[in-house]
């Protein structure tokens, strides 16, 4: 790995000790430079065009696509902050970030969230997924939970929480209703003593990684016969508050979301009130259309 790649990844680990940005972003760089065999100050605006070609035919997704350069922008302004004589951005937004459509979030029906649910019986896994599932939790935040974020007594009139570390930084409330709640008691009875602080460790006595989860849950899926993301568990979480007519600007601070918009998201994939104009528009059609589609 490049010794400026190197310096890169401690300045975004510093700047963000408690994400996984360093991680990503470093791989994405080392990704890009061992594709394109140059240094950093010989690398040309053409040579990122080049590259968005060789990802997409490839068949990388767009976001995908989106987040190694947006990675490789931020090595190069890095490389400003570092160097007197630093190279030019060769990542010009304009021209080479690709536009996305805007996508709506993929949740899980109910009958298969009941069937995941019943392959998993580990104590701690059900914690872990039922977090995810009633209390809209990203795995990040699973796996960033202490002992000290957790105030599962509450006083008078008030709900059990669990304090969370969100991206970028960022903290907030999430609340437990009864079966996440009873799931993380059965779960905090059972886990071993360790010198981790963490909620969710393994036999180790050491904190889970977000690729172990991930595992973990696809063990799941594969007794179950399905296929599911963490993501998707947090996607039925804010699909269900939709449907429960939950006011959206609730749903944004239990989901977490920085912009009203991204949580505007759930009301279109669950918009009682068009389903229901739907539904009686066909009837009105069906009546005067008759049965055999022409008019009566």
């Amino acid at each position: 790995m490049l010794a400026e790649i190197e310096r890169f990844h401690k300045w975004l680990r510093r700047r963000s000790p408690g994400a996984s940005t360093h991680v990503h972003y470093t791989s994405d760089v080392a990704l890009f430079f061992a594709w394109l065999g140059k240094p950093p100050a010989q690398v040309k605006v053409r040579d990122v065009d080049a590259y968005i070609e060789h990802a997409q035919q490839s068949g990388h997704a767009m976001a995908t696509v989106n987040r190694r350069l947006a990675a490789l922008r931020s090595f190069y302004e890095f490389l400003a902050l570092e160097q007197d004589d630093a190279p030019a951005n060769p990542v010009i937004p304009r021209r080479h970030f690709i536009r996305q459509g805007e996508r709506l979030p993929r949740d899980l029906e109910d009958a298969t969230v009941e069937r995941l649910l019943a392959a998993i019986t580990h104590p701690r896994d059900r914690a872990m997924f039922l977090l995810m599932l009633r209390c809209g939790l990203r795995v990040g935040e699973v796996r960033s939970l202490s002992l000290g974020d957790l105030y599962l007594q509450a006083a008078a009139g008030k709900l059990p929480r669990l304090w969370l570390h969100g991206k970028n930084g960022k903290q907030r409330v999430a609340y437990l209703s009864g079966q996440p709640l009873a799931a993380l008691k059965e779960w905090l009875e059972l886990r071993p003593v360790a010198s981790d602080e963490a909620v969710f460790v393994n036999r180790s006595g050491k904190r889970l990684t977000v690729t172990g989860i991930q595992k973990r849950l696809a063990h799941y899926c594969g007794k179950a016969g399905l296929w599911a993301t963490c993501h998707q568990l947090r996607h039925t979480f804010g699909r269900q508050l939709a449907e429960s007519r939950v006011p959206v600007t609730s749903i944004q601070r239990l989901l977490g979301h920085s912009r009203l918009r991204t949580t505007q998201t759930y009301i279109h994939i669950s918009d009682q009130q068009v389903q229901a104009d739907y539904e009686a528009a066909m009837a009105r059609i069906t009546k005067r259309l008759g049965e055999g589609g022409e008019a009566v």
